[in-house]
């Protein structure tokens, strides 16, 4: 059986809105494995990326999450310090946005200063490192160009870049394809098949269910902060669960590609 690299119970988040405390998420039980490459999606609203924060551990969420620390050991995320968490995970944001003018090849090198010491220089090695994680997102050819001068998509496959850089086991990504055309888009799902094949772990927030269906290994489906069903995209991706989640009638069918598909009625 697969290692369990993330395993949270009890998670929930609340905020005061007008004066009224709102479940923002409460999910009872959450784990993603290695190898595998989990997709949550749910509509607007659903606590998709409050969840993703929350096993990140960028937001203090009640309950318990435990994450795979470098030496193979399931921790509690509060007892990692800073450089351990993110020598174990890396969350890559929906905001694309570098407020100075750092050119791609110091942003993506960014991802490499949890492995170095505090005031060193980048060492060859993470040159490479830096140079093969901007090849496989495709940023190579711009390395040289301000991040600040770049469209939103090619901003966001630097932010990728630097999320292969950091180089962890654990890779949790907030809509990275959003700003994407199909054939970038594309190639982030296949990175995300490749790292999880290799036996990482990753977890994207995903809006486009048959995108979903195509590449993950397992999909999350999430509403009004709770865990609807988990599963295979198969298993998960029903006209029930649709219905429930979305509020629309859908027609589930395997288009001639031979994959999951679907059509509003």
């Amino acid at each position: 059986m697969a290692e369990e690299f993330i395993k949270a119970n009890g998670l929930r988040f609340t905020v005061s809105r007008g004066g009224i405390e709102q479940d923002i998420l409460n999910c009872d039980e959450f784990s993603a494995f290695a190898g595998e490459f989990v997709g949550i999606v749910g509509p607007n609203g659903a606590g998709k990326t409050t969840l993703l924060k929350a096993l990140a551990g960028l937001i203090e969420a009640q309950g318990e999450i435990r994450i795979m620390d470098c030496s193979g050991k399931l921790r509690r995320i509060e007892s990692f310090t800073g450089r351990e968490r993110s020598r174990a995970l890396c969350f890559m944001h929906q905001d694309t946005s570098v407020p100075f003018a750092f050119t791609v090849r110091e942003v993506v090198s960014m991802g490499r200063y949890p492995w170095q010491g505090r005031f060193s220089s980048l060492s060859s090695v993470n040159g490479e490192i830096v140079d093969k994680a901007m090849e496989k997102a495709g940023c190579l050819p711009i390395s040289e160009r301000l991040v600040p001068s770049l469209s939103g998509g090619e901003r966001q496959m630097v932010m990728l870049a630097r999320a292969l850089a950091q180089d962890t086991h654990i890779i949790l990504l907030d809509e990275p394809t959003a700003s994407l055309d199909i054939g970038n888009a594309q190639n982030v799902f296949r990175i995300c098949r490749e790292l999880a094949a290799a036996g990482n772990c990753v977890v994207a927030v995903l809006h486009d269910l048959r995108q979903a269906a195509a590449a993950c290994t397992r999909v999350c489906l999430l509403n009004s902060g709770s865990v609807l069903s988990s599963g295979s995209p198969k298993e998960v991706l029903t006209p029930e669960n649709i219905k429930s989640a979305y509020g629309v009638d859908v027609q589930v069918f395997e288009n001639p590609a031979g994959e999951w598909d679907f059509y509003i009625n």
